[in-house]
């Protein structure tokens, strides 16, 4: 951590600019997804976004997960392989909502896929549900266009509710001593997993209901 601090100290302001492309790409992604949910809103149609939320790496975090991937500390280790420096968390109120995101997004000519990852239709071990997509959209500066990498991940509130908890869980669990905790550890897996099926199970239920109300 020693090294990571002193190297972040050192590459500040030539992080900053980097940082700030990266800002750029986010808030221009957030602005897409709001369009979409304005149109709903203006067709006086049910909108399928409850709320969206953002997340800009820091530069400690950015050269910690470039030394524990085992790459040289350096910006374009950073761009080239690391793809959610700039994240958006886009979460509706049902599944479909989710694919009709996703949908609306692949749409858009100019945006960039680099991947997506289903984890609803093959959840995580730990019954981890999301859909992530890693894309490239286009930042005008005053010289140049840059497409940058963002990150969303899209997830109904019902899988938001458990990734909160199970993030909360685990950090708390890593906050004490790990030793003591190794019995306890696997039955805390067990748990999240129960507990992720159950509120996976109650999202079905709902949708059923959504489908009857507007038919």
């Amino acid at each position: 951590m020693a090294r990571i601090a002193a190297i972040e100290d050192e590459f500040s302001h030539t992080l900053d600019p980097i940082l700030r492309m990266y800002n750029a790409a986010m808030n221009l992604t957030e602005a897409r997804l709001n369009i979409i949910k304005d149109e709903f809103e203006f067709r006086n149609l049910r909108v399928p976004i409850h709320h969206i939320d953002t997340r800009l790496k820091s530069s400690k975090s950015i050269l910690g997960k470039l030394e524990k991937k085992g790459m040289r500390l350096s910006l374009t280790e950073a761009f080239n392989n690391i793809y959610d420096i700039a994240g958006i968390r886009c979460v509706c109120p049902y599944i479909k909502d989710v694919y009709l995101i996703r949908d609306r997004i692949l749409a858009q000519d100019d945006v960039h896929i680099i991947e997506i990852k289903d984890y609803i239709a093959s959840p995580k071990p730990n019954g981890y549900r999301s859909l992530h997509m890693i894309i490239r959209v286009p930042v005008y500066f005053m010289n140049k266009k840059q497409l940058v990498p963002v990150e969303i991940q899209i997830r109904t509130m019902a899988m938001d509710l458990w990734a909160s908890l199970e993030h909360d869980i685990k950090y708390k669990t890593l906050s004490n001593n790990v030793d003591s905790l190794d019995a306890l550890e696997l039955d805390i897996e067990d748990e999240l997993l129960q507990a992720a099926e159950l509120i996976y199970s109650a999202q079905q239920k709902f949708e059923i209901m959504n489908s009857i109300i507007e038919k």
